[in-house]
């Protein structure tokens, strides 16, 4: 039975280990409704293991996940009927032409029909080429029509597992144009998972980051660079104005980004008191430019990529 007002998508604590590998480590997540979701994490975070406990591929260690109110666990025939997915290399019959393809899986699932299927291929930009067979598609194409079957179902959630991976710049583009199709022109929610901050930038209106089995921040990228600016300087003895800068409190991270650049993350301390510290210990501070910090610069705080 389906709670009332269920969110699509609702993971409770969920773990899964492998083993002595701690692969999840209690993660939540909550998708309410129709949108682009970006799932963002460095290779091996946890996404795809993420993907396939939600469609009931895994069993989890601990923790639920439900869609639409249905425990994946205890119905996961009713709660999968409600999910498409495509993971990151999609099989196919590649004799077949990518029309047949779709009538296949659609037999195999006993969904839709011919009309559905023709609309499904419109839909993904494959209408002029529905009759070629898939062993002379091109990767992009075979994206798209991974993203026909996934959509054979009608689906509420549809997972898509780095959906960009091996696509050329026309290829991308094609993705993201289709994405916002999915979910706002047909109420779908949609979550993907990427390794790429420039793809979940431009697509995506929420992010969650996950590293090392760990949600470590949710919520749109300005959401997420609230209240952490960033100063930028032009100094002489970079090396030595780091040494300074580092133990200052309210002070969070200190890099070099160029022969004579500092990037500093900094909650608490300004602009102007960061100056007047270097300039009171002999250094020459040639520039000072106060920023916000980009998807890419909060992904690489948050997944501890660099020093501070």
């Amino acid at each position: 039975m389906v709670a009332n007002n269920a969110a699509v998508l609702t993971v409770e604590k969920l773990h899964k280990s492998f083993r002595k590998v701690e692969a999840l480590r209690g993660i939540d997540m909550v998708l309410s409704g129709p949108g682009v979701y970006g799932f963002l994490g460095p290779n091996g975070a946890g996404k795809t293991t993420t993907f396939k406990l939600i469609s009931g591929l895994l069993r989890p260690t601990g923790g639920r996940v439900y869609i639409q109110g249905i425990d994946v666990q205890r119905d996961t025939r009713q709660a999968v009927s409600r999910l498409g997915i495509l993971f990151d290399s999609p099989a196919y019959y590649p004799y077949l032409t990518g029309r047949e393809n779709l009538e296949v899986f659609s037999t195999w699932w006993g969904t839709g029909g011919r009309s559905g299927i023709e609309g499904l291929l419109t839909l993904v930009g494959l209408s002029g080429n529905a009759g070629k067979k898939v062993a002379e598609y091109s990767w992009g194409m075979k994206r798209r029509l991974g993203i026909a079957a996934a959509l054979l179902s009608d689906p509420v959630l549809i997972l898509l597992d780095e959906p960009t991976n091996g696509l050329d710049p026309a290829g991308i583009a094609d993705m993201r144009r289709l994405l916002p199709r999915l979910a706002y022109d047909q109420g779908r929610t949609v979550l993907l998972s990427s390794h790429r901050m420039e793809e979940v930038d431009q697509t995506c209106d929420h992010v969650t980051i996950i590293n090392r089995g760990n949600i470590v921040a949710a919520g749109t990228p300005s959401e997420l660079s609230h209240g952490k600016p960033l100063v930028e300087i032009k100094c002489s003895e970079v090396e030595r104005a780091r040494s300074i800068l580092l133990p200052v409190e309210g002070i969070e991270r200190v890099e070099q980004t160029g022969a004579e650049r500092l990037l500093i993350l900094s909650a608490a301390v300004p602009a102007s008191a960061i100056n007047s510290m270097l300039v009171e210990n002999g250094i020459y501070v040639q520039q000072v430019m106060e920023k916000k910090e980009s998807l890419e610069e909060i992904f690489f705080r948050l997944t501890g990529n660099g020093e501070k």
